[in-house]
């Protein structure tokens, strides 16, 4: 098992989901935006989804093709379980987003505080390789960073922030985007951070 793979397994096993920084109840914009530009049948992946209400939230709604991708496996078990109830079981991937190969496309590759993780250009450019093989024509692309703002670090590691201009810099002509919006997300501590959410579709 990668150093990767064991950090967020210790996480994952030694804190109180409900005391992680990136916990939240309720999955705000995520979900706002997911329901605004996609359909119960359309194939979602989550990439890094940790133990997150979104999943729940989405299969509440009826949503029928969730992928849910994760490096900790312990989070991963904590979803299968709370999961169980729902007819319509997501597709589970233990797997480093880098390292992902799915067989089929996605309508929409949501990722909130993974690719701010990515802090060496080579990981950055192999991800955003990923993201444009399995990210359908038209598909879009909800990705939530750390502000200019924000944090420098998460989890005792250390992040790279975004805006607008950064991450369109990074990814090119072959995504427009559709919607950008900032959100102070409450630490359990009692402190906020700064967050960016950015909607693009690809061209």
């Amino acid at each position: 098992m990668s150093d990767k793979f064991k950090h967020w397994d210790q996480v994952y096993q030694t804190k109180d989901h409900k005391q992680v920084s990136w916990h939240q109840t309720h999955a705000t914009l995520s979900l706002a935006w997911i329901l605004e530009h996609t359909q119960p049948s359309d194939a979602i992946i989550d990439v890094g989804c940790g133990v997150s209400i979104l999943a729940d939230e989405l299969l509440e709604k009826g949503y029928q093709n969730l992928s849910l991708l994760e490096l900790s496996s312990s989070a991963l078990d904590t979803l299968k379980a709370r999961l169980a109830q729902y007819p319509n079981q997501p597709t589970f991937y233990n797997v480093n987003i880098l390292e992902f190969e799915p067989e089929d496309g996605y309508d929409l590759w949501h990722d909130r505080a993974v690719f701010h993780f990515l802090t060496k250009p080579d990981e950055r450019q192999l991800y955003l390789h990923k993201l444009k093989q399995y990210l359908k024509p038209k598909g879009y692309f909800l990705l939530a960073t750390f502000a200019p703002d924000g944090p420098t670090q998460c989890s005792e590691l250390d992040i790279e922030q975004y805006d607008v201009a950064k991450i369109s810099v990074l990814l090119g002509e072959d995504f427009q985007l559709i919607k950008t919006s900032n959100e102070q997300h409450p630490h359990p501590n009692g402190s906020m951070q700064s967050f960016n959410y950015f909607l693009f579709q690809r061209r």
